[in-house]
């Protein structure tokens, strides 16, 4: 098993690498494939995911490599790169700049790295296992709040603000950025309180899922078993729906509870 932190600045390069190859065609995109009803994929995807994936075989190639655009690698290992070239494509294609860039990495199917990067903002948000969670390498940690409060902000993926789940009336302010990673982060430095969705897949939720870990949160599936550790035949690993609830940890027994009693009804 590799050393996280020792790697960490090697996978940050990775993602700003990717980062400018996505502002270089941001706002010249010209093809856009569909990959089924509100799912997209343009040339950026590509690109971004095919210098990801080069430089990650490279200097890992005894570590098996998960990509949105091109799948599986035929490695088999205990460690895995999860990687989303481009989270928040119908953002970037409608040119809104709420987009990142996230590579994380299992070991044994859990999170035990992450680093999302948004190019707009210059922002990196980064973690190893047991060297705590930073933002440009200032710690972050999740914000303190204790319940869910009127005035808090709570993340949402945009099919559940559509089918106005009642879970959304008791959270607060609902926020959809268009990014499951960046929703994820914004738990992580105490931005939001809370996230929920039910459709993102693995690559979506993989490397925030590290950040959040080691900012002090917590993320489960909405039912409120574990996500982590994955099996070695989880479907998450096909591109199955990886649903999840993440918090600030504090919250997250009252927001199961809401959720639970409003699937009995």
């Amino acid at each position: 098993m590799h050393e996280p932190a020792e790697i960490l600045k090697s996978v940050e390069g990775i993602a700003r690498e990717a980062g400018d190859i996505l502002m270089d065609y941001y706002g010249e995109v010209h093809h856009i494939d569909y990959k089924g009803i509100g799912d997209i994929v343009t040339e950026a995807d590509k690109a971004a995911e095919k210098l990801i994936t080069e430089r990650l075989e490279s200097r890992f190639p005894d570590d098996a490599l998960l990509g949105e655009e091109f799948g599986m690698s035929a490695v088999e290992s205990d460690n895995c790169w999860v990687t989303d070239p481009l989270d928040g494509t119908a953002n970037y294609a409608a040119r809104c700049p709420i987009f990142a860039v996230a590579i994380g990495l299992l070991h044994n199917g859990a999170p035990v790295l992450g680093v999302v990067f948004d190019p707009n903002t210059d922002r990196m948000f980064s973690a190893a296992k047991g060297d705590g969670a930073t933002l440009n390498g200032v710690p972050i940690c999740v914000n303190a709040r204790e319940k869910l409060d009127p005035i808090g902000l709570f993340g949402f993926g945009s099919p559940i603000l559509e089918m106005l789940h009642p879970f959304i009336q008791q959270c607060g302010k609902g926020r959809s950025l268009g990014s499951a990673a960046l929703h994820i982060c914004s738990v992580a430095t105490g931005y939001f309180d809370g996230s929920l969705d039910l459709y993102t897949k693995l690559w979506d939720i993989a490397a925030a899922a590290a950040i959040l870990q080691e900012a002090g949160g917590r993320m489960t599936h909405p039912s409120g078993s574990p996500l982590f550790p994955l099996s070695p035949d989880s479907s998450a690993y096909q591109g199955y729906n990886v649903p999840f609830l993440a918090t600030n940890r504090k919250i997250h027994g009252e927001c199961l509870r809401l959720l639970e009693e409003n699937r009995e009804k």
